[in-house]
């Protein structure tokens, strides 16, 4: 996912509908909410915010963020496949099969 769907998601999964009121869950500035949806990515911190609210592993979210930062392909390529191999890793760290 990229930082608007993360956004998007936070929203949904609060039950709010301004950008707003993402500011005190996420521990965000106004200014800081409109950076990220005009083009910026969210640090690690706000990603494993953004994480937490989720239920999700920070890890995934902060890859994601690297992902979408990357300034090549070859470079994007690689946090791809990292991304992946986390992604398939994880639950077997959790004690969890892989389907």
């Amino acid at each position: 996912m990229n930082t608007q769907e993360y956004l998007d998601k936070v929203k949904a999964e609060l039950g709010i509908t301004s950008d707003y009121a993402l500011q005190k869950p996420l521990k965000l500035t106004r200014s800081s909410i409109s950076k990220l949806r005009h083009g910026g990515t969210m640090s690690d911190e706000t990603a494993a915010e953004v994480a937490k609210v989720l239920k999700m592993h920070p890890g995934l979210v902060m890859l994601d963020m690297h992902r979408e930062r990357a300034k090549t392909p070859a470079e994007r390529s690689i946090w791809e496949e990292i991304f992946k191999g986390f992604r398939t890793l994880l639950p077997l760290a959790n004690g969890r099969r892989v389907a």
